[in-house]
């Protein structure tokens, strides 16, 4: 029975692929080897069953190889979550990215344009007038300068172009949607990693911690939303030195008004722009609320306070001294 068969007959079976199976999957959508009738009935199969973390790990180690590299000094973080919640929320990473920089964490954000949404993290950032397209040396000396640089996933990644037109013509999210936070082309410190389903908590922690990360949280909120919400619990796997641990977080226990999902909706890059400069110079509400939140965590996890409710205080203080839209006027000049 030959690789292909062999395959096919575990996935048709709803079985997990085991180590060797997976590199080999992974490495047979970029070799040309395999037509594309084969390799959507994959992708649809792998979709089913739900992707392992073996399945994902070799995705993503072969990826890591193939993906051009930019070396940035410091102790770095990354906010990018898988997205595909279809909540149509604001970009939280995004303005969470910039208010933890104004806090002093060195950040470097991955991230692309929308695939499921009105605006993706790198949508809002161009509507913003914030360039996405620097080059390496010009990259570097933006991250030096402001503490923050963002690193747009297809300048990285070139070998994904390869399976672009096969992505596109499913009408389903596939296992190359839940790469992308776990494809940042510098060496992470810390991350804050929101998955938009249950089960990719533990894929996602898992290859966070084969990857070597010193702490991070992968975070889940129970209404579905690829982030920390003020909506209701949270679910938490924190990565800490490789001892992995599952937490929930309340946030009326953090002195924050449950929210509806409504209030949560964004709008177009422009929109979000907009709604983004406002919450900067100081507009409350449920907006800010969340963005507050997961700011905290972000300092939380990357070790700039001991305690949640510091990280709140901390963040709260950013906007409201002007350092939060001191920090976002500097990136757009």
């Amino acid at each position: 029975m030959n690789f292909q068969t062999t395959v096919f007959k575990s996935l048709l079976e709803n079985r997990d692929l085991n180590t060797i199976e997976s590199k080999e999957l992974a490495r047979i959508f970029f070799d040309k080897s395999v037509d594309n009738v084969k390799l959507s009935s994959l992708l649809t199969l792998l979709h089913i069953k739900g992707e392992s973390f073996n399945e994902i790990y070799a995705f993503v180690k072969l990826l890591k190889k193939k993906s051009k590299k930019i070396n940035l000094k410091g102790d770095l973080m990354d906010t990018c979550g898988t997205g595909g919640d279809s909540k149509n929320s604001f970009n939280f990473s995004t303005a969470v990215s910039i208010l933890l920089a104004s806090c002093g964490v060195k950040i470097a954000k991955h991230g692309n344009r929308s695939i499921t949404s009105k605006s993706g993290s790198f949508d809002i950032l161009e509507s913003l007038g914030i360039n996405i397209n620097l080059n390496d040396n010009e990259q570097k000396k933006f991250f030096n300068h402001h503490g923050i640089c963002f690193l747009f996933a297809p300048n990285y990644h070139q070998s994904l172009k390869n399976v672009s037109q096969l992505r596109n013509s499913l009408p389903f999210r596939t296992i190359f949607n839940l790469l992308g936070p776990l494809l940042n082309p510098t060496k992470l410190k810390y991350q804050l990693l929101g998955v938009s389903r249950k089960e990719n908590l533990i894929t996602h922690s898992q290859c966070l911690k084969k990857l070597g990360i010193k702490k991070a949280w992968t975070v889940y909120n129970l209404n579905g939303f690829d982030e920390l919400t003020t909506t209701g619990t949270n679910l938490i796997y924190e990565i800490n030195n490789k001892v992995l641990k599952k937490k929930e977080l309340n946030p009326k226990e953090l002195g924050f008004k449950i929210r509806s999902e409504n209030d949560l909706i964004g709008g177009t890059s422009k929109e979000n722009a907009f709604i983004l400069r406002r919450v900067f110079e100081g507009e409350t509400g449920a907006i800010r609320d969340n963005i507050l939140l997961n700011t905290a965590a972000g300092l939380l996890v990357s070790e700039k306070v001991k305690y949640i409710n510091d990280g709140i205080l901390l963040a709260k203080k950013a906007i409201d001294n002007g350092l939060a839209s001191k920090k976002l006027k500097s990136l757009i000049k």
